[in-house]
């Protein structure tokens, strides 16, 4: 059964029963179904077809998820595009995929302007709803006028086939396009059904972007997998979110820590009653630990936590019940995943030395779109080697302890970024840290770090160094500290570290 056919199986099974709620709108399993089936045919009249691709720059909606499982139904491979990215990264991605539709939300008008006088390699433009647009159709309207039955290009895919390209966030140069295919997606799924007991119960918010691989891999697949009911919005301020939260009693949601932090912080929070919420999934990026008690002791919410990549989706969970007394670690590996710990022979570390991941499980991508060189030299006898260094403790949990190619080398020890990032974070004085190697011409590197202070904190360069004297080895200690406002992020909320150490150099 491929991914699109979930849908069918949902309109077979429970008709009626709520799929779908955003803003004013309710869809019904079988309302959606249909709406979806058409969607396919739609696009199988512009000349759609399997293995064809349909590029999204579109917000979170419901017709960006219609669009999703008709490409699921018919073999066609969905490029959800980051809006948030500059034209010219669009145009990388675009040129890069080839798509022959590109939909777009009403609000990306000038964005599309400046990418259709680049003239990439895109077929047909359409504007999602709206008003119509000069040269572009309303999909909506198009979609109209197309039969609900299901299409019979169905048959036709299997879970082997490609379902998206999701493009790396480009932390470290040029974004690669990572296939997922159909199966990838359903054991993503049956990993969040086994680990954390999602059923039909489970009603979920779909406020992260969609075109992020957290909000389709755990805020909408597991939950229709499941037979629950999903609520579509955006993150527009973090005082709607919790109204919507309230309102809609929603008990389940991905987000990332920044979003939690800003949810915790608003006007609405001490009042809000979360008593309903099952518990919250915090991704992208790790959560600081004061974050986890404030939920906790506040409001009796517990977060799952756990390590995933774009390429593997989730890899381990760390358990509610260990989220505080395991605080730092990212859990143990998932049911259908084998991870490893590996010296730069590829040879098994044992419990406390740190080295690279490497996993291998259905989960695990098929490769990199048209990057043969880069598919090849990511998998090692059939694992594939993460780039993230970790360590597992006596107990069999995993701690991440820094990109491979963000480890630091000074006079010869080696220093993981993550390290001295919690260090960092411990103080009561500090919202977050970023930690990056400064080029020594004595040392080789020695470590540099740029601080958010909590509002209205006294902190200083030399009260943090002096901070960290009984925390971490001297030769960890930052030889530089940068006060910072924020910091450079992507989509998911990581920091983008070669923006800082770009920074620093132009300096």
């Amino acid at each position: 059964m491929n991914i699109g056919e979930w849908i069918s199986k949902r309109a077979q099974i429970a008709p009626e029963r709520v799929f779908l709620a955003e803003k004013e709108k309710t869809l019904s399993n079988q309302a959606f179904n249909s709406r979806v089936n058409a969607t396919a045919h739609a696009l199988g009249h512009l000349g759609v077809s399997k293995g064809r691709r349909v590029a999204l720059l579109m917000s979170n909606s419901g017709a960006f998820l219609e669009i999703f499982f008709a490409c699921a139904k018919t073999g066609a491979i969905m490029v959800p595009l980051n809006f948030r990215l500059a034209t010219p990264e669009l145009l990388y991605i675009l040129r890069d995929s080839e798509p022959d539709v590109l939909i777009y939300s009403p609000e990306f008008s000038d964005k599309v302007r400046e990418i259709r006088e680049a003239k990439p390699d895109v077929g047909q433009y359409f504007r999602a709803w709206g008003e119509d647009a000069p040269g572009d159709a309303r999909f909506d309207a198009f979609v109209e006028a197309f039969p609900s039955d299901e299409p019979l290009e169905m048959l036709g895919v299997d879970l082997t086939d490609p379902l998206f390209i999701m493009y790396t966030s480009g932390t470290t140069g040029d974004p690669k396009g990572a296939v997922l295919t159909h199966r990838n997606i359903l054991f993503r799924a049956i990993h969040s059904l086994l680990g954390y007991g999602v059923d039909r119960s489970y009603k979920s918010l779909v406020v992260a972007p969609l075109f992020h691989i957290g909000a389709l891999a755990a805020s909408v697949t597991p939950i229709v997998y499941a037979g629950g009911s999903l609520v579509v919005s955006s993150f527009y301020n973090a005082s709607e979110t919790i109204k919507t939260i309230c309102r809609e009693k929603i008990n389940y949601m991905f987000a990332v820590p920044v979003m939690y932090q800003m949810m915790a912080d608003a006007p609405e929070w001490n009042d809000a009653d979360l008593s309903h919420v099952h518990f919250f999934i915090s991704g992208g990026a790790p959560i600081p630990l004061a974050v986890i008690r404030k939920y906790q002791d506040e409001k009796g919410i517990g977060f799952v936590q756990g390590y995933a990549l774009t390429e593997t989706g989730r890899l381990t969970s760390l358990d509610l019940e260990d989220s505080i007394s395991k605080a730092g670690s990212v859990g143990k590996e998932v049911f259908h995943v084998n991870l490893r710990i590996v010296d730069d022979a590829g040879r098994d570390l044992p419990a406390g030395e740190p080295g690279e991941i490497w996993v291998q499980g259905p989960n695990v991508f098929a490769g990199y779109w048209r990057k043969e060189k880069e598919t090849r030299s990511a998998f090692r006898d059939g694992w594939f080697a993460t780039g993230d260094m970790g360590r597992r403790d006596g107990e069999g949990f995993i701690y991440l302890v820094g990109r491979k190619v963000e480890m630091i080398i000074s006079s010869g020890e080696n220093i993981y970024p993550v390290e001295v990032e919690r260090a960092i974070s411990s103080l009561p004085e500090v919202k977050e840290a970023a930690v990056i190697g400064l080029p020594d011409a004595k040392r080789g590197e020695v470590v540099g770090a740029f601080v958010i202070a909590k509002p209205g904190a006294a902190l200083s360069e030399d009260g943090l160094i002096r901070s960290l004297a009984d925390k971490i080895a001297r030769y960890k200690i930052p030889r530089r500290v940068f006060i910072v406002d924020e910091f450079p992020r992507n989509a998911g909320g990581k920091v983008l570290k070669r923006i800082l150490k770009k920074r620093l150099e132009e300096e």
